[in-house]
């Protein structure tokens, strides 16, 4: 009894050892994608503040179709293709739930990613979704979803269209956050007013469209770097946890190993004791 016990444990920390040698080799992995995305994200940063601070000195009409308000809300929601990160995804998803319940004049969803589309129940309106769509988020996937999104909002007529992505606070901190894309939030000032070429109306359209085209190339850039970091995180806790189990699992073995032999020596010392009182 006492041997199958202890096969039984060396089997457990074999096991849990196997598992700990994976889990480490996709903590080491996230860390170098990691790098590799932090190198690359600060000039989309870069763009996207310029694409806005250019924005910011046209004053567009207030028909404009990129800026007008009108009824309607359609909710972009980016999540990832990969698990293994925690509850990033499922966070996510819940949090765009939560911000359609608020919305009276909600449309439904357009979810990137197919962790997020598997996370919704079959109640959720998924007006489109889109899976493997990317590895590492390039401007043409970030156009793509620009057009399905300024398609949906003419399909479904939504004249608001908000972003749940996963916000990058720090390496530790990875959090939902719903942003504004549609209408733009116009945030300039009153300036000299200009003579544009060919047409006022038609460079505002182009500005305004570069502008979000940056905005979700930002949006979709930053949940990947977030997934990233979420999971290098999960898969420490992971590896760290298996460390933990197998110091205690092989605490229990060697005792009861020493259990084991302690009895052994018993039974030989009484079996000794009892020939010779024979």
């Amino acid at each position: 009894m006492g041997r199958g016990k202890l096969r039984t444990i060396k089997n457990r920390i074999d096991s849990t050892k196997s598992t700990m040698k994976i889990t480490k080799a996709m903590e080491m992995v996230a860390s170098a994608r990691i790098n590799r995305v932090n190198r690359t994200i600060e000039p989309v940063r870069t763009y996207a503040r310029y694409a806005k601070s250019v924005l910011s000195k046209v004053k567009p009409e207030t028909d404009n179709k990129f800026f007008k308000q009108s009824e309607g809300t359609l909710i972009f929601a980016v999540t990832t293709d990969m698990g293994l990160c925690g509850s990033f995804n499922s966070d996510i998803v819940s949090f765009a739930r939560n911000r359609a319940s608020e919305i009276s004049d909600f449309k439904g969803f357009y979810v990137v990613g197919s962790k997020g589309t598997a996370d919704f129940t079959s109640g959720s309106k998924i007006l489109l979704s889109r899976t493997k769509l990317y590895d590492i988020p390039g401007p043409d996937s970030a156009k793509l979803v620009l057009e399905d999104l300024l398609s949906l909002r003419e399909k479904y007529s939504c004249g608001k269209i908000e972003v749940v992505y996963g916000e990058f606070r720090n390496a530790l901190i990875q959090r939902p956050k719903c942003v504004q894309l549609l209408p733009i939030q116009y945030e300039g000032k009153e300036t000299a007013s200009y003579e544009y070429e060919p047409t006022d109306e038609k460079l505002i359209d182009e500005i305004a469209y570069l502008y979000m085209l940056s905005q979700v190339y930002t949006l979709i850039f930053e949940t990947k770097v977030s997934e990233y970091y979420a999971r290098r995180n999960a898969m420490k806790n992971a590896t760290d946890n298996a460390q933990n189990l197998i110091g205690d699992l092989t605490l229990a073995y060697n005792k009861m190993r020493q259990d084991s032999i302690t009895q052994e020596l018993i039974e030989i010392v009484n079996g000794a004791q009892a020939l010779k009182q024979e």
